[in-house]
């Protein structure tokens, strides 16, 4: 594997921990998804979907300054683009499977914790769309995966086990300036804006991503 990440066990302070795991969600079916999205910008704007605005700050405050030097090993380049985080909960249904993708170029740092249950199917990382080179990161409660996305990789994969929903924190770096992205990457910025205009209906139809 070419691709630079970073595993990290127990990443989450107990107290985060326990209080994500103890948050009322809603029902989730076992062939859907559901994501619920929180937000917090450089300026301490915050859209918030399942959490509060004192735990969102609490989750800021707490890991923060580690995303950040994550992003400096990873590409120094894209620190400077910084402008919000977000900190998603994502419910995939024990029966559902999300294909093989690149992140989208909004995601400076990717980073994925794994809350519950105790057993599931942990991100499937590739060397290309096609599946070549699978490689788990198998699935630990609080155990972290984190990776700078660019055209070429990482691709990755996730999905349940077909018995048990899995529960896992989205936590990323993010910007806007998609132009920046592609500075830092040496990518093409109309290639990369077509294929971000086109995987939304790509995936809604036929279950696909460029």
């Amino acid at each position: 594997f070419m691709l630079e990440y970073e595993v990290i066990d127990n990443f989450l302070k107990e107290d985060d921990f326990n209080k994500l795991l103890s948050l009322k969600l809603k029902k989730v079916k076992s062939n859907q998804l559901h994501i619920y999205h929180n937000v917090i910008f450089k300026d301490g704007k915050v859209e918030l979907d399942c959490l509060d605005n004192a735990f969102i700050q609490i989750l800021f405050n707490n890991y923060h300054n580690i995303a950040i030097r994550l992003l400096k090993k990873f590409n120094p380049k894209k620190v400077s683009l910084y402008e919000y985080s977000n900190f998603s909960l994502i419910e995939t249904g024990s029966n559902y499977k999300f294909p093989i993708h690149l992140d989208n170029p909004t995601k400076l740092l990717s980073g994925v914790i794994y809350l519950s249950p105790k057993y599931n199917t942990g991100t499937v990382l590739y060397d290309d769309k096609d599946g070549k080179n699978k490689k788990i990161i198998e699935w630990k409660q609080n155990r972290a995966l984190f990776f700078s996305r660019n055209e070429h990789e990482p691709y990755h994969s996730y999905q349940g086990d077909g018995k048990n929903n899995r529960l896992a924190l989205i936590y990323n770096l993010r910007t806007t300036n998609i132009r920046g992205v592609c500075k830092a990457e040496n990518a093409n910025y109309l290639k990369v804006k077509f294929k971000e205009l086109l995987n939304p209906y790509l995936y809604r139809f036929f279950k696909k991503i460029i």
